[in-house]
């Protein structure tokens, strides 16, 4: 496999985990594909995630450069932004963190770890859409030499962090003798889609992409992807995707970012009651609730197909508040009924669809216990 040689710092610890969901397969359709993850959650740094992926190539960058700030854009709870501050020390350099958010706002979750990592944060809740360049400027007015990263650290630097991942995860199939036939990722900034993508295309990668949407609208995150992908494979000579291969849909958006439908909540509750998988609800909470329409049931004969799941962040705190309940069976135990819905209406069908839903949900929601509030009032946007 193909070696990136360009600017590049470690900050992994060496591939991150590829996990076979064997229960959470069949609890949503017991005939139906096998989902895997890959656990793009456990990375060493802060409280783990995928943006260290397009930070080893963008600190490259700017060590290169001879920066001695960064200066990054988020969400004020972005979990990229906190990454960026947690590497950034790791390097010895200053991080300015330009948050989106109310002045006045407690320090807890990413915010507080921010302040931990001794990060210059700035706040505003109506940010300019120059901010970035703005502080930039000022810092040199001032000796500085900053470094700016963009929201999600989307850039073609930052997405060869996934072209990476892409070829990583080759190897790992290669040694596992293991074929898949989707790899699902959830996408925003277009930067993680957009490296996976140069890697399919240039062949290191076999399984196509398919890009789940949470938040923009699926024509308009495609032009973002495809421009991506086409930047970062003309920086490293790698050759420029079709506009076939930018597959996505915004079928799973539900009623907006960092808002969570019943859907959303069943899926999350399912594969921690059946994998003991943490998820969140602002992203792989929402390519799960995909992926249970993609394991309906198997109505095209043969082998059922193979999935894999990109898990890119780790989740926030949960609260709890009013029960759930699930469905009694005849001998008066438990049962989960989820994968209800039919082909036409499944993820696959859904690649390029609407905003309005899942189709047929999968009917209720599996397991007694505690209902879990999984909505957090500052969600962190600027991922990719």
């Amino acid at each position: 496999m193909r070696e990136l040689t360009v600017p590049r710092v470690p900050l992994l610890a060496g591939p991150t985990p590829l996990m076979r969901l064997e229960r959470f397969s069949r609890a949503i359709a017991p005939n139906g594909p096998t989902i895997w993850m890959k656990r793009d959650d456990l990375t060493p740094l802060a409280m783990g995630g995928n943006k260290l992926r397009k930070l080893e190539y963008l600190l490259g960058e700017a060590l290169e450069q001879g920066a001695d700030t960064v200066i990054t854009l988020g969400a004020v709870q972005s979990n990229h932004a906190c990454q960026t501050a947690a590497a950034a020390r790791r390097y010895g350099l200053k991080a300015v963190l330009l948050l989106r958010g109310p002045r006045a706002v407690p320090s807890t979750g990413n915010l507080l770890l921010d302040h931990l990592f001794g990060a210059h944060i700035l706040l505003d809740p109506h940010p300019p859409s120059d901010w970035g360049t703005r502080v930039a400027e000022e810092l040199r007015q001032q000796g500085r030499r900053p470094y700016l990263i963009p929201y999600g650290g989307s850039n073609a630097t930052g997405a060869l962090g996934y072209v990476a991942a892409g070829i990583e995860l080759a190897c790992q199939l290669e040694e596992m003798a293991l074929s898949l036939d989707e790899i699902v990722v959830t996408s925003s900034s277009g930067g993680t889609q957009a490296g996976l993508v140069v890697a399919h295309a240039a062949g290191h990668l076999r399984p196509p992409i398919l890009g789940i949407s949470v938040d923009p609208p699926a024509s308009e995150l495609t032009e973002t992807v495809y421009r991506l992908a086409t930047e970062t494979a003309r920086r490293i000579d790698m050759p420029s995707p079709a506009r076939h291969h930018v597959r996505v849909t915004d079928a799973y958006v539900g009623p907006g970012y960092a808002q969570m439908n019943e859907a959303t909540r069943e899926a999350i509750l399912l594969i921690a009651r059946t994998e003991g998988i943490i998820t969140d609800p602002v992203y792989t909470g929402k390519a799960l609730s995909g992926l249970v329409d993609f394991g309906a049931p198997w109505p095209l004969g043969g082998r059922p197909p193979r999935a894999l799941l990109a898990h890119r962040r780790p989740a926030r705190p949960l609260r709890l508040s009013t029960p759930v309940t699930a469905p009694v069976s005849r001998n008066g135990s438990r049962r989960h009924t989820c994968g209800g819905a039919s082909h036409e209406t499944n993820l696959r069908a859904r690649a390029g669809g609407d905003r309005r839903g899942s189709g047929r949900r999968p009917q209720p929601c599996p397991a007694a216990g505690p209902r879990v509030d999984l909505c957090s009032p500052h969600s962190g946007r600027g991922a990719g």
